[in-house]
């Protein structure tokens, strides 16, 4: 699972998804530098070898196997090989807002978060969690199924991180932020005012939308136009409903404009997404394996 080596990487982004991530085996030259941070979470675990972690000018955090660091969004940040090798597996993720319990992590605050896990046991756990996580995420398991899976397995990741600390307190994801998000997805279709949610969150527009990002790593009007595509998928493959129904019921008003934002996100049209996804669940329903 090896990625071509360099010294310097642009920064991870895709048109839409909350969780993208891979398994990298890299060589002494790897290095990448986001002077201003990332837009969303970013997980790392060292499976073996050693790299280095270094937020804001700070000193840098050396990455052993068993070591977990994990990013917050607009944290700058530099990373890279320590030595000969660094295989590690990581994972760039906007977390859902159920995730909020898993994510009292210590460091919170700080927006960084490193542990090194010492127990077998645990470490174990936690490797054949994201190791589930990059091969239901890869690109030949590109399916609805298979990005479930892989926020499943992530998911469980991070439980079994948070149990590492114990009793340790810290800061989770702010619980006004959390329920904006979790009524986004209650309800996709809702037109929203940024300002109206600011007074029912008791705070300023400005605030508001500076906190959403900072936590969330996206604006909320880019949130929810991703948890739209997200149900509109869910829709297309689990139902017979008319590309313009399901357009209406999450929230778009014109099926032209739909049909263009689902295509940037997904790379093909809801038709053609349709018609690939259906029939990789008629391959499963059938037996063959996913």
């Amino acid at each position: 699972m090896a990625k071509k080596q360099t010294d310097y990487a642009i920064h991870i982004d895709r048109p839409y998804g909350i969780l993208i991530a891979g398994h990298y085996n890299e060589s002494a030259e790897y290095a990448v530098h986001r002077p201003s941070g990332s837009r969303d979470w970013l997980l790392m675990y060292t499976v073996s070898g050693e790299g280095h972690v270094q937020k804001n000018s700070q000193n840098a955090v050396n990455c052993q196997p068993g070591d977990v660091t994990i990013l917050m969004p607009g944290v700058p940040h530099h990373y890279g090989t320590k030595g000969t090798a660094w295989e590690f597996i990581w994972v760039h993720f906007v977390p859902d807002p159920e995730w909020s319990t898993w994510l009292r992590l210590p460091g919170s605050e700080e927006r960084f978060f490193y542990r090194h896990i010492g127990v077998d046991e645990q470490r174990n756990s936690i490797l054949e969690a994201l190791l589930r996580m990059v091969r239901h995420e890869s690109p030949a398991g590109s399916s609805e199924l298979h990005r479930r899976l892989a926020e499943i397995a992530l998911e469980e990741a991070l439980i079994y991180i948070q149990q590492t600390c114990m009793k340790e307190s810290s800061v989770s994801m702010d619980p006004r932020i959390a329920q904006i998000l979790h009524e986004l997805q209650l309800f996709p279709a809702q037109k929203i005012c940024v300002p109206e949610l600011a007074r029912k969150s008791c705070l300023s527009t400005s605030r508001l939308s500076h906190l959403f990002k900072e936590q969330v790593g996206d604006t909320i009007l880019n949130i929810l136009s991703k948890i739209r595509l997200e149900k509109a998928a869910q829709l297309l493959t689990g139902t017979n409903r008319q590309i313009n129904e399901i357009a209406s019921d999450v929230g778009f008003d014109c099926t032209i404009y739909f049909t263009r934002k689902f295509k940037e996100s997904f790379g093909e049209t809801p038709s053609v997404y349709r018609k690939r996804e259906q029939a990789a669940i008629a391959r499963v329903l059938a037996g063959e394996s996913i």
